[in-house]
């Protein structure tokens, strides 16, 4: 044997055979290596990528947010929206985002209205730059905060095609688009950036199709942000694990440093980011690599070899036999010293902590590593107690020797990782190896993970949303607990979910779910969007809108994974029936309204009309449907309309009313009371004017047999009674011969015409001042004067009772813009008024006085009184306190209505005070003449024109 043994070539062998089971031993073991650390590499990329999405999606939520104020209120303004984007302090809850914003979406006829509506809003001018040519604008009309946002107010995005496509894919689809890189406007550094644009639609949900979502788009809500910003910092091991860059369409957006130069490993993914294809590569940093390579294959080739030379050397020394056995002890032991310093060296510069316990479980070595995790000195560390140094955690570990275990407290606390090997000693003594790992940043981002995930399932919770993932493969749903809640689904383990949740929809809307699931999983639609009933306990069907999208395929492009979210629109679907019932009922009561009504479009042309008002101009609907509404009246009465309907532009509480003549088709003509107002649709952003017209054919011809009848009074009573006063006055001249029975009755018959002359004059004031026939001249008057001369004409009215005339004149020198003779009508009608109440033997009371722009003129009897029942129409016409027909006193009940309108054409105003049985005064007042407006340098009078 030991010759066989001294031969060279058996120990060439043998030296191979040991070197080559070495070298395989290590190659498998830095394979195994090599895979260990590409998977923790990948999990790094993972997390990293899914930090991206869960960005991307909290910027679109916050977006989904801001479209849910906008549909929820009518208006919102810009103060409103400077408060709300405050609220969600953008700058720690949405990293890079520069503000929110509204764009509207416009053309050039409608850039004036947008400005308009800004300025009426009391916002700063609206500035729209840059100025092209295209018809199509989309304007920034809210950005927020406008502080450091102010560049991009009053932008017009459409003006680069980068911006225009993103807001009109945007538009189309229904869907949140990202920009390709673009310069913002905000930034004053060259660094990429791009806008994040989700479109708002009159409708509150997406329309199905493109038709329809063009023609309910009413704008976006976006958000600004620079690349850089919005990347950087994903996750806690970005620029210390890997480095990260991001192309677009060959285009780097960002990069976290230099690409380093032999990394171990690199990954390279596309991502579709909101319509986007982001080309993301990472690189393991130095630091990884440092981490995750093994000294294991190292030692196991050190070790191989080693042990190779040792047998090699053994084998020579056995074959040499105990003259070599000597030898061969020194080389086992220098081996074995140099296995132990390598062992020391591997421990002393392992990234791990490594520390060695006596029986006791004091601790007799500790490595570098061990030292720094514990952040003590390692001679404070030899031989105290290893439990001193931690707080161990309960052993719920899978593998029995791994525990957890707290170092430090407060802000300072770190998780740490122990792991415990028993092993025994050449002499029996028993030993225990641990190893420490500082697991601190794994704990936690766990649990912001977990965290994250606790906070989305509340805010479904909250917004009564309910998520469900469908793996098509198998037809096995996983729902959320809200989802069970919404569709009150029992939570049962062997409940089909599947089969249970179609056989609760409505049969008339199944076909439309599937046919909406099947476009999806084709590819024929991006989305599966549907709205359908659900059959809930008690008999009772609720609405749900159901939106979800194939998120994996296989190579053949067969759908494998749908996810997917419902909410209950019952709610909103009786709300929208409501309005449409309302709608219908309002059309209904348009169309068959008595009066004639039409809605005018912003340039005056009828858009609709009523039976009414095809009854009154004899034309149909399609007729009337484009004519101008001055083409229904004369054409002596169409400037008025028109310029009538200009005026109301803008002012909705105003509205034009006018009497205008109206042509028949069958040429006659009617008389038509024409009511004008103008509206905003907000819902269509379109001006409408509504116009409604009361036939007033027959009251016009009614009042044109009231003047006919009033011209016979004047040509036919006056005359005659103006002759029956004249014989009357001659018979008066001669009363003292006449029997007192006689004179008696000539008495009577003078009042009476002198009664009846005064109800004619009246009445025919009355029905001059209606028809604007009455004529005044107003000029300048001294108020003194004009007040002295009517006490001096009505003096006679002072003889019945033994009444006088009292006058406090407070307004020496002042001047009035009056018709002297109207004036002196005005005063007889009061004087007598008071004159006929007041108690015989007492004064009456006339007072003047001036302020800076009126003089007040007052008549005050002592007499009964204005009865409280009487007040609301004592200046009516043929008005009267005591209407009996034994009434004691007389008067036609014209003198105040007619003294109110006399008043109010000389631009003042009438009323009175009365106190019943103390004091009646009633009072008006007329414009003072300003003292560069008087009389004349030669005492002549101005006339005022009015």
């Amino acid at each position: 044997m030991v010759q066989f043994l001294s031969r060279p070539i058996i120990r060439i062998l043998f030296a191979a055979l040991c070197l080559g089971l070495t070298f395989a031993i290590a190659a498998y073991a830095r394979h195994v290596d090599l895979n260990r650390s590409r998977s923790a590499f990948q999990s790094v990329v993972t997390d990293s990528g899914s930090a991206l999405s869960v960005r991307i999606q909290s910027y679109v939520q916050s977006l989904d947010a801001l479209a849910a104020l906008m549909q929820s209120a009518e208006v919102v303004t810009e103060a409103e929206w400077e408060t709300y984007v405050d609220t969600l302090q953008i700058q720690q809850s949405l990293p890079g985002v520069l503000g929110l914003g509204l764009i509207l979406p416009t053309d050039s006829a409608g850039l004036d209205r947008l400005r308009a509506q800004a300025r009426a809003a009391g916002e700063a001018d609206l500035i729209v730059r840059p100025e092209t040519d295209r018809i199509e604008k989309f304007i920034i009309r809210y950005i927020a905060p406008i502080a450091t946002n102010a560049a991009a107010r009053g932008l017009d995005i459409a003006f680069e095609d980068n911006r225009r496509m993103a807001a009109l894919t945007s538009r189309d689809t229904g869907t949140v688009r990202l920009t390709g890189p673009i310069n913002l406007v905000q930034g004053d550094r060259d660094e990429p950036g791009g806008l994040i644009l989700r479109p708002i639609y009159s409708t509150g949900s997406v329309p199905s199709d493109t038709a329809s979502r063009r023609d309910t788009h009413v704008g976006w809500v976006y958000m600004p942000f620079f690349t850089a910003q919005a990347l950087s910092e994903l996750t806690a091991s970005q620029s210390d694990l890997f480095d990260v860059s991001v192309m677009d369409a060959g285009q780097l957006l960002y990069s976290s440093a230099a690409a380093q130069a032999g990394s171990d490993f690199t990954v390279t993914e596309s991502m579709d980011v909101l319509g986007r294809t982001w080309t993301m590569t990472w690189v393991s940093t130095p630091r990884f690599d440092a981490l995750n390579r093994s000294p294991l294959p190292w030692l196991i080739v050190f070790g191989g070899l080693s042990a190779t030379l040792v047998a090699l050397r053994s084998i020579t020394s056995f074959a040499n036999r105990e003259t070599e056995i000597d030898a061969l002890v020194a080389a086992k032991t220098e081996a074995l010293s140099d296995r132990v310093k390598q062992n020391r060296s591997v421990i002393k510069n392992s990234v791990f902590g490594v520390i060695l316990l006596d029986a006791t479980g004091r601790v007799v070595d500790a490595n570098p590593a061990a030292a720094a995790i514990l952040r003590l000195p390692r001679d404070d560390v030899l031989g105290r107690p290893f439990d001193a140094f931690l707080t161990m955690d309960e052993a719920d570990d899978t593998v029995a020797d791994l525990r957890h275990a707290t170092l430090g407290t407060g802000p300072q606390q770190r998780r740490i990782e122990v792991q415990r090997n028993l092993w025994h000693r050449s002499d029996g003594s028993p030993r225990q190896s641990v190893l420490l790992r500082d697991v601190t940043a794994e704990t936690q981002s766990r649990q912001a993970l977990s965290d994250m995930e606790e906070r989305w399932s509340l805010a479904l919770q909250g917004a009564e949303i309910g998520v469900f993932d469908v793996d098509l493969t198998t037809n096995t749903p996983v729902v959320s607990a809200t989802w069970r809640n919404l569709l009150a689904v029992p939570d049962d383990p062997d409940l089909d979910m599947q089969s249970h949740f179609m056989s609760r929809v409505h049969p008339e809307d199944l076909p439309v779910l599937r046919a909406s699931d099947r476009a999806a999983l084709r590819g024929d639609s991006p989305r599966s969007t549907s709205e359908f009933r659900v059959l809930f306990p008690g008999n009772e069907w609720r609405w749900m809108r159901s939106d979800a999208v194939v998120v994996a395929r296989d190579a053949d492009g067969r759908a494998l994974r749908m996810i997917g979210a419902q909410t209950d629109i019952t709610a909103l679907r009786q709300a929208q029936m409501a309005l449409s019932n309302s709608e219908d009922m309002l059309r209904l009561v348009i169309a068959r309204a008595p009066v004639g009504t039409a809605i005018l479009g912003h340039d005056g042309t009828v858009m609709q009309s009523n039976d009414a008002l095809m009854l009154m101009t004899g034309l149909t609907a399609q007729a009337l449907h484009g004519q101008h509404i001055d083409a229904l009246v004369l054409a002596d009465d169409r400037d008025a309309v028109r310029t009538a309907i200009a005026d109301l532009y803008g002012h909705p509480g105003a509205t034009y009313r006018g009497e205008h003549r109206i042509m028949h088709k069958d040429g006659t003509l009617r008389w038509g009371l024409i009511r004008v107002s103008w509206v905003f649709d907000a819902g269509k952003e379109a001006e409408l004017y509504i116009v409604q017209i009361n036939d007033v054919t027959q009251e016009k011809q009614a009042e044109q047999i009231k003047n006919e009848f009033i011209a016979t009074i004047s040509h036919e009573l006056r005359t005659p009674l103006t002759s029956i006063k004249g014989a009357l006055g001659l018979l008066m001249t001669i009363k003292d011969g006449v029997p007192a029975p006689s004179a008696r009755l000539l008495d009577i018959a003078a009042n009476n015409t002198d009664r009846l002359i005064r109800l004619v004059n009246d009445i025919l004031d009355l029905e001059k001042i209606s028809a604007g026939q009455m004529k005044f001249q107003i000029d300048a008057h001294d108020a003194s004067r004009l007040i002295a001369d009517a006490l001096e004409q009505n003096q006679p009215l002072l003889l019945r009772n033994g009444l006088s005339f009292v006058l406090e004149d407070g307004a020496a020198g002042a001047q009035v813009w009056a018709d002297d003779n109207r004036l002196a009508q005005v005063f007889g009608n009061l004087l007598s008024n008071a004159c006929k109440y007041a108690p015989a033997g007492s004064a009456i009371a006339v007072a003047l006085t001036a302020d800076a722009d009126v003089v007040r003129f007052a008549v005050t009897d002592t007499g009964p009184g204005v009865p409280i029942a009487f007040r609301d129409r004592i200046f009516s016409p043929f008005s009267q306190a005591d209407g009996s027909d034994t009434r004691q006193r007389g008067g036609t009940g014209l003198g105040l209505n007619i003294s109110r309108q006399m008043v109010e054409h000389m631009g003042g105003s009438i009323g009175f005070d009365s106190e019943p049985g103390v004091r009646t005064t009633f009072h008006f007042t007329l414009p003072r003449v300003a003292a560069d407006a008087g009389a004349g340098a030669d005492g002549s009078q101005r006339t005022r024109q009015i």
